[in-house]
């Protein structure tokens, strides 16, 4: 009898059930229906959607904009249909991103092999990364405009200040034992960056990454309500100045939703990378 009981404990590693793959979904999942559930009944308790409509009300709103609005159109936006400025706002946010992100990557990794390049660039970055975004949001509107140029070099410059902080502070941190017992094993200095900072960096920052993406789409929708042709900003700015209530949760959750699905392709795309942390 013991002996049977040892080989059950062997082949579990321990008594206690091992949590399966589908658990994370299924906990997801019980929130969304939590949530989907209260937002319900707040909008029971308050009874008028004009001040808080409930999850059956906006997700018509979405679909009754889905491809394009008379309303809109009359009032000068060429492009009316949700899709649409939903793939402006996320496609210029996605290309500020991506050439931020690498330019702070190579920023920071480089200022932290080089101390007079970190004693240059260091104080400037710290310095942009506490100014508001978007205090200077109207800077960028004046300098380049209402077009999607002023976006994209705002969230750009967004992406790098943050993405170059966190870089240059993961490569600080690795300790110096690490990469002088590298060295005795004969590897110079290129290859003690691959074979170490690299690896050690790179969790960091892909978590850097998956937060500029996230909050660089929400940085354009906010650049898009100050001014812009386009976008998702553009349209719930038109739709709050009807009191469109409705509209502008549909639009504000399918940016959201947007985002998350981004999130989770990051997420997914790097996760054979990321093994090795167990």
């Amino acid at each position: 009898m013991s002996l049977s009981v040892e080989k059950v404990t062997r082949g579990t590693g321990s008594g206690k059930r091992q949590p399966r793959a589908l658990d994370p979904f299924l906990w997801g999942a019980t929130g969304v229906l939590c949530f989907w559930g209260l937002w319900e009944l707040a909008a029971l308790a308050t009874g008028n959607d004009a001040v808080l409509p409930g999850p059956r009300v906006v997700l018509w709103e979405f679909q009754h904009g889905f491809q394009g609005d008379r309303g809109l159109e009359y009032l000068g936006i060429r492009q009316s249909g949700y899709v649409v400025n939903l793939a402006w706002t996320v496609g210029t946010a996605a290309g500020a991103w991506l050439i931020g992100s690498t330019l702070g990557i190579l920023a920071g990794l480089a200022s932290a092999r080089r101390q007079w390049l970190r004693d240059v660039t260091e104080p400037v970055l710290f310095f942009f990364g506490a100014v508001p975004v978007l205090v200077a949001a109207p800077l960028f509107l004046v300098w380049f405009g209402a077009g999607p140029l002023s976006k994209l070099a705002l969230v750009t410059f967004y992406c790098f200040v943050v993405v170059g902080v966190v870089a240059q502070s993961a490569a600080l941190n690795i300790p110096p034992t690490t990469e002088e017992y590298a060295a005795t094993l004969g590897l110079d200095n290129k290859a003690r960056f691959r074979a170490v900072v690299l690896p050690s960096a790179f969790p960091p920052i892909v978590a850097v990454l998956r937060l500029a993406l996230a909050t660089g789409i929400s940085l354009e929708a906010s650049a898009e309500l100050l001014g812009s042709r386009a976008g998702v900003g553009r349209l719930i700015a038109v739709r709050a100045q009807q009191g469109n209530v409705g509209a502008v949760l549909a639009l504000a959750i399918a940016l959201g939703l947007v985002a998350l699905v981004l999130d989770v392709l990051i997420r997914a795309a790097v996760a054979p990378a990321l093994r090795w942390q167990g």
